[in-house]
């Protein structure tokens, strides 16, 4: 079966459409908010998997998993078939509910099985007295 060579989350991505290449921008490791709830406006979860003996005509799903702190877990699936040795699976989320501090934890499955996970932690900032962020202190 398919191997998996990468999984991660990540604010943003590109693709290049002339030379296929990915980048990432800022992957997430945790996230913030003054307040709960709030809304993640956006993220993109990416997939990597390389083809082994046999995968050539077989049909995949893969299953990103995003569980939030104390909410019911959500799915989303992509099918593919390979057409090259590699397939890069981008999973785009827009809207994700945070309620409250936790660890936002985010899962992906090929045809059911556990490939890897990637943990963000969610926190409340920091407040001053007046109910604002902190501020730098120039030395």
């Amino acid at each position: 079966m398919a191997r998996l060579e990468f999984f991660v989350v990540s604010e943003g991505v590109t693709v290049d459409k002339f030379t296929n290449q990915l980048s990432l921008f800022n992957i997430l490791e945790g996230v913030a908010s003054n307040n709960f709830p709030f809304v993640l406006p956006y993220f993109v979860a990416v997939s990597m998997w390389m083809m082994e003996d046999g995968d050539g005509e077989r049909d995949f799903q893969v299953m990103l998993r995003v569980t939030m702190p104390n909410l019911a877990p959500q799915e989303f699936t992509t099918n593919f078939k390979f057409i090259s040795r590699r397939h890069r699976v981008l999973q785009r989320i827009q809207g994700l509910p945070l309620n409250e501090p936790g660890v936002l934890r985010f899962e992906v499955l090929l045809n059911g099985q556990h490939a890897a996970s990637h943990e963000v932690d969610v926190s409340r900032k920091e407040m001053d007295t007046e109910g604002s962020p902190p501020t730098a202190e120039a030395g």
